[in-house]
């Protein structure tokens, strides 16, 4: 095939390594989007002795900064390059403060002062994807992959954890004694879902791009977030010998392979604003299936990022 660009957001560890490993190994130029340099290029050279003639750059690029999105995606658009899949699969999940691994209760912000989960998760790859929007369309056609997870939906939790929801009273819970590390995890889960539903609206039938999300599973062995020893060694050791037999847990081969179909499956051509777990297509929570819902989070979410009356992003859609 022509040589095709994939994008993958956090591809130096976990599942975005893993499906930055399986894009080269297609024939895919893939982009490495990460925080930090050392690891990436770490990663980099690992893929490169189990793949020959790998095509990888390297581009800095930290979610959690709204300039730093806004420099990567210029030093994107002035290689000329092409953008045929965009994976959104970088997240963050604030455990480490607690050596416990227990949620923690004191919110972190991220550079541009957004609690850090939201701001990441959501309003990192809301800006990224709307940055590179223009790039995807002359490009297709092409695809967008936004990670979630079956956190965002109350029906996984059963009543043990406050269930996720989007409040725009307390969008960041921020209110006193509401901050809660795993439920703005999961709201941020559930806001990658809505957005996909309201740009997949928005883009319509025409575009030549497609949107999906997808939940690779609950992988133990995958770096989500700044975990600590102790929590890591419950999620490794004992959450997977235990949830294993359930079917609860993946491994990372098996959740990028879920990646993979949803990016490149032929059957999923014209298929946008949908969920899948396993791959297979699968009915999300009712509340990211509220378009009420999904389309004031993207207004809010669009006013949160303080444009300039003239930014050309106010006209991509």
């Amino acid at each position: 095939m022509n040589c095709q660009v994939c994008i993958i957001t956090g591809a130096n560890s976990g599942l975005g390594f893993s499906a930055a490993k399986k894009m080269a190994h297609l024939g895919y130029e893939v982009v490495m989007a990460c925080r930090n340099e050392t690891s990436a290029k770490k990663a980099m050279a690992d893929i490169r002795s189990k793949v020959t003639g790998a095509k990888l750059t390297f581009m800095k690029l930290d979610l959690a900064s709204m300039k730093s999105i806004e420099n990567f995606v210029k030093m994107f658009l002035e290689s000329n390059k092409d953008l045929n899949i965009l994976i959104n699969n970088a997240g963050v999940m604030d455990t480490g403060s607690n050596p416990t691994g227990a949620s923690i209760k004191s919110p972190v912000f991220t550079t541009d002062g957004f609690e850090n989960a939201f701001g990441t998760n959501h309003m990192g790859h809301f800006y990224l994807t709307l940055l590179l929007l223009e790039k995807l369309k002359r490009s297709s056609p092409s695809r967008i992959v936004v990670l979630s997870s079956m956190l965002h939906s109350p029906e996984q939790l059963k009543g043990r954890r406050q269930p996720p929801h989007i409040d725009f009273d307390n969008l960041q819970l921020l209110e006193p004694n509401t901050y809660d590390a795993m439920l703005a995890y999961s709201n941020s889960k559930l806001a990658n879902i809505l957005f996909v539903k309201e740009l997949s609206r928005r883009l319509g039938g025409n575009s030549g791009v497609t949107i999906n999300a997808l939940c690779p599973g609950i992988i133990p062995s995958t770096n989500l977030g700044d975990m600590s020893s102790c929590s890591r060694c419950c999620m490794v050791c004992v959450l997977h010998y235990l949830c294993r037999c359930c079917k609860i847990t993946r491994t990372l081969d098996e959740g990028s392979d879920c990646i993979l179909f949803v990016a490149l499956d032929k059957s999923l051509d014209d298929v946008s604003g949908k969920y899948f777990t396993d791959c297979k297509e699968k009915e999300s929570s009712p509340e990211s299936n509220d378009r009420a819902v999904a389309e004031k989070l993207w207004n809010v979410s669009f006013d949160l990022l303080k444009l300039p009356e003239n930014s050309p992003i106010r006209f991509v859609l």
